[in-house]
């Protein structure tokens, strides 16, 4: 017997949201807990994200870009599903080894620091030995003020 995969990769500029296998939102939250579409330099905020499974999937990791004016706040080690998450300047990964169909979420804590009109990109969420069962949701836009 021969396993065999093969896939390809390319840029889309305004990606559509997926969600065949996985239903993604997200958005951020001031640091009083009310949705935002505007940031406050200085002032904390967190990245929620919202994962709907549909079926249960093992080994699905959770790519979340965060917006290029914001660093991160506190790096937290959340329980529940998730078993390792890693801080990279422009993303953060989250694995979690078994997810049963059911909705989870996700907070990255955030600190804006630069202002500006920003892009926050899809938070992608994926079978890593599958990659192409995945969902994502859609781009946003997000500013920082004074």
């Amino acid at each position: 017997p021969v396993f065999l995969t093969a896939y390809q990769q390319s840029w889309e500029a305004a990606p559509a949201a997926r969600s065949d296998l996985f239903e993604v939102s997200s958005r951020l939250l001031l640091a009083n807990g009310t949705p935002a579409t505007r940031l406050l330099f200085g002032e904390s905020a967190t990245l929620e994200i919202q994962v709907q499974v549909k079926e249960a999937a093992d080994y699905v990791m959770i790519e979340a870009p965060i917006p290029a004016g914001c660093g991160y706040g506190d790096k937290v080690q959340s329980g529940g599903p998730e078993v390792h998450r890693e801080y990279f300047k422009d993303r953060t990964a989250i694995f979690c080894e078994r997810m049963p169909a059911g909705n989870y979420i996700f907070r990255i804590p955030l600190e804006p620091r630069f202002t500006g009109l920003f892009t926050l990109n899809p938070v992608r969420v994926e079978q890593m030995y599958f990659p192409v069962f995945y969902g994502r949701n859609e781009v946003k836009k997000v500013s920082v003020e004074k």
